[in-house]
């Protein structure tokens, strides 16, 4: 359902890992590897998910306003994510050499076609 939104996103991206939809209580609803091949689903690790869920929330604490996005950046990988709803999210799992603003700008265009599909 969003594979092709999701490939779509990894394939305009050069050193896109993958790209997910993922829910705040854990669970994956769908994943492409960074060739747009779909992966079979493995629940994400609650706490993690627990974190993600308190980052979208930061915005209000701050006085942001709601959270747009924000990137993960470790020393082998970078995950960029953007808040589709208030219960799920789209990922994309970057190489830290990948540029970080085009798989935003991408993860940005393709929000509302995935926020559509939920």
């Amino acid at each position: 359902m969003f594979e092709t939104t999701l490939a779509r996103v990894v394939s305009q991206v050069e050193g896109a890992l993958g790209a997910a939809i993922l829910s705040y209580d854990g669970v994956l609803i769908e994943a492409v590897d960074g060739a747009g091949a779909p992966v079979a689903g493995a629940p994400v690790d609650r706490e993690y998910a627990a974190v993600l869920k308190q980052l979208t929330s930061i915005g209000e604490a701050v006085e942001f306003g709601d959270l747009q996005t924000f990137t993960i950046e470790g020393a082998d990988r970078c995950l960029l994510v953007r808040p589709l709803s208030p219960h799920y999210v789209a990922a994309l799992q970057v190489r830290p050499d990948a540029v970080l603003g085009k798989g935003h700008f991408y993860l940005r265009i393709a929000a509302p076609d995935l926020a559509r599909e939920l």
